[in-house]
C-alpha cells in the first residue's frame, strides 16, 4: 500500500480541489503536513478526512518544505511499502498510483518521478493523457534537472536518505539534490507522460512558496542554487569556473525576474 505525504502551507482552499484527487484503493493514508498555516487548513482537512483517511500534521512554526517532506516521512505507517510525494496545488490524473507502480515493477526500480504540466485557466488536462509510456533513465545532470518533485519510491529509500533542510524560504534546488544524492544509492527513472497537473497560478497565487516577498523569493533561490552546485560540485562533474558561469546566469535570470514581478 501507498503512504501519500502532501506538505502544504496556507492552501486550505486548493486542498479543497486538489486531495480528493490522491483518494485511491491503493493508497493506504494521506499525510498532510501543515507548515504552520494561518488560515482554515485544518478545517479543511477535517471535511475531507469523513471520505478518507488523512493524518494531519502541524508545524508550530513555519520551517519550510524541506522539514515538512522529512516530517511526513516520519509519520509513515510501518505497514506501507510506498511512498508517494504529493503537491497541495497539483492534482492526479485517475490511474497516475496505478502507472507509476506497474512502472516501477516492471523496470526494477527504487524511486519514479512523474513529470508534471501547468495548467491554463479552465483546460482539461485529460487531453495529455496517453497510454504510450515514456520512461527516461537520467543518464546526466541535465536529465536529473527535468525530474519533478512528485515520485513514487520504495519507503527504504528514505531510510539512507532525507530532504536537505539547509535549502532557504523558496527552497530552490531541494528536489534536485534529493534526486541527484538517490541517482548515487538507487535506480531511478521519470515518466516524461503528463500524469500530475499544476493548477493554474492564478488562482492558488496565495500560500505555498509562493507567499514570500518577491526579494526573500528570488535571492534565496539564488542562494539555494549557489549552495547546490558548491554542494554536489563533484557529483556534477563541474570545476569553479564553469561553477561561477553557471551561477552568474542564473543569478542574471532571477534578477530579470524580480525586476518584471516588481514592476506589475
Amino acid at each position: 500500500m501507498i503512504s501519500v505525504i502532501i506538505p502544504t502551507f496556507n492552501r486550505g482552499y486548493i486542498l479543497k480541489k486538489s486531495l480528493p484527487t490522491y483518494f485511491s484503493e491503493l493508497v493506504s493514508e494521506i499525510i498532510i503536513v501543515d507548515d504552520g498555516s494561518t488560515d482554515n487548513t485544518n478545517d479543511v482537512v477535517k471535511e475531507l478526512s469523513k471520505d478518507f483517511i488523512v493524518k494531519y500534521v502541524k508545524h508550530d512554526k513555519r520551517l519550510g518544505l524541506p522539514q515538512a517532506r522529512n516530517t511526513g516521512i516520519k509519520f509513515v505507517s510501518e505497514k506501507s511499502k510506498y511512498i508517494f510525494f504529493g503537491e497541495d496545488d497539483v492534482v492526479l490524473a485517475k490511474y497516475c498510483y496505478q502507472i507509476a507502480i506497474e512502472v516501477l515493477k516492471k523496470n526494477f526500480l527504487d524511486l519514479l518521478a512523474i513529470n508534471v504540466k501547468y495548467l491554463s485557466n479552465n483546460e482539461d488536462f485529460t487531453k495529455y493523457l496517453s497510454d504510450d509510456i515514456k520512461v527516461l533513465y537520467p543518464k546526466s545532470f541535465e536529465d536529473i534537472l527535468r525530474f519533478k518533485s512528485i515520485h513514487l519510491a520504495k519507503k527504504y529509500v528514505y531510510n539512507s536518505l532525507n530532504f536537505d533542510e539547509k535549502y532557504i524560504y523558496s527552497a530552490y534546488r531541494e528536489e534536485t539534490d534529493f534526486y541527484l544524492r538517490a541517482s548515487k544509492k538507487y535506480k531511478i527513472a521519470l515518466i516524461e507522460n503528463y500524469f500530475a497537473f499544476n493548477l493554474p497560478r492564478d488562482i492558488c497565487n496565495i500560500g505555498g512558496e509562493w507567499s514570500f516577498n518577491p526579494v526573500v523569493y528570488e535571492f534565496s533561490a539564488i542562494y539555494n542554487n549557489l549552495r547546490f552546485l558548491f554542494k554536489n560540485r563533484k557529483i556534477i562533474g563541474i570545476n569553479y569556473f564553469d561553477l561561477f558561469k553557471r551561477q552568474l546566469s542564473f543569478t542574471i535570470e532571477r534578477l530579470r525576474a524580480l525586476k518584471s514581478k516588481l514592476l506589475k
